[in-house]
């Protein structure tokens, strides 16, 4: 039987769950093999994502969670002079774009078939303004490396995350809407709230899945302060020291406020945290849509974003909340105007929902019978 590779070094966050909607797809018309770094299999995130998942093999042959492009490349030669590998996936390929058309090439030289190569970008600006120099900078770099890659045969179909609203295919990067899934939801939040051992009677803003001072809590709480809301801060996941640092250097009155639930979460648990809170600032500089907004947009959950046209133009598209600017005062006044608001009314959402399958299936290159379409066949 032929075989999908899925190359995924790093089991932190929620990549795993990612690996899990591909390998979904993947099943249903190959055998799955996951290459990945060592203890990842002993996760975790395995453990919640992936224990269901039938693969022909794990195999934790990379030394680190960021591999080397050679050392990627290499690992997939490797399966494919062993088994049948139809298709192999980079499911973050940002890094290895910038040598891949030279080094697979070397490295797939004498297969009797290479693989068909997807490579991921998970930092590509599918949509951007004329006048932010940066993010067009990159963009015309991903996507002329983009080019090469398939001008030259090392890769036969490359995808991007893509926000909720962008309905278009792509034409060099394949548009991959990032989906909305939340296994809870906000009319359970009395509930929710009682079972996670929240507050019931307090206004609860939250920040969630793996944080750095990137998504900007002290902001957050800085605009609720500014804004004069009497609510509290949930912090929900992996802490990074900067932020820890933060926490542990509130004072009383302000520590008070602020609820710490550290370490991993599973998904279960984190969509309880998501459904339970009022509003979710995503208060983060990142041109690429966000899967924490995803989570509150199926759970009936505001979001407050600033930092990034994608969300802003998602949040337009889907009625899920408000847009600030990325300072204290501004964030401040739209949490204030989403707690108005009535989110029991309908929402002026004009996209469909973004699916887990459809995401998988524009990131693979193949239709609904698991055929490969377009410019992705072989």
């Amino acid at each position: 039987m032929p075989v999908t590779v899925i190359v995924e070094p790093d089991p932190g966050g929620h990549r795993f769950q990612a690996v899990a909607n591909v390998a979904a797809v993947a099943g249903e018309t190959t055998d799955v093999v996951l290459l990945t770094s060592p203890g990842a299999a002993s996760s975790e995130a395995f453990d919640v994502y992936l224990s269901e998942t039938t693969f022909l093999a794990v195999e934790e042959c990379f030394d680190q969670i960021y591999p080397t492009t050679e050392e990627i490349a290499g690992a997939i030669a490797a399966k494919a002079h062993e088994l049948d590998v139809e298709t192999a996936v980079l499911m973050d390929a940002d890094q290895a774009l910038k040598r891949w058309w030279l080094v697979a090439r070397r490295q797939f030289r004498g297969l009797a078939r290479k693989p068909r190569i997807v490579l991921m970008l998970t930092r590509y600006p599918a949509r951007v303004l004329w006048t932010d120099k940066r993010v067009l900078q990159l963009r015309v770099s991903k996507g002329l490396l983009s080019m090469l890659v398939r001008a030259n045969g090392t890769a036969q179909h490359i995808a991007g995350f893509a926000g909720r609203d962008d309905m278009s295919r792509g034409w060099v990067v394949r548009r991959a809407r990032d989906p909305e899934i939340c296994s809870a939801h906000s009319r359970d939040r009395a509930r929710l709230r009682e079972e996670l051992g929240l507050p019931a009677d307090r206004t609860l803003v939250g920040i969630f899945g793996m944080m750095g001072p990137d998504k900007n809590p002290d902001m957050v709480f800085e605009a609720l302060k500014v804004a004069g809301i009497d609510a509290d801060l949930v912090l929900a996941g992996v802490l990074k020291p900067e932020v820890q640092a933060w926490v542990d250097g509130l004072d009383e009155a302000d520590r008070a406020r602020v609820i710490v639930r550290p370490g991993f979460l599973s998904n279960d648990v984190l969509d309880k945290h998501v459904a339970a809170v009022d509003a979710v600032p995503i208060a983060q500089f990142h041109g690429g849509p966000s899967g924490i907004m995803g989570k509150a947009m199926a759970a009936g959950v505001p979001v407050v974003s600033a930092g990034s046209q994608v969300r802003a133009r998602e949040m337009v598209a889907t009625d899920s909340g408000e847009n600030a600017e990325l300072n204290a005062a501004s964030i401040g006044a739209a949490i204030t105007r989403v707690l108005a608001r009535d989110w029991t009314a309908p929402r002026r959402n004009t996209v469909p929902r973004a699916s887990a399958d459809e995401f998988s299936r524009n990131l693979l290159g193949v239709d609904g019978e698991g055929r490969f379409v377009g410019m992705s066949r072989r």
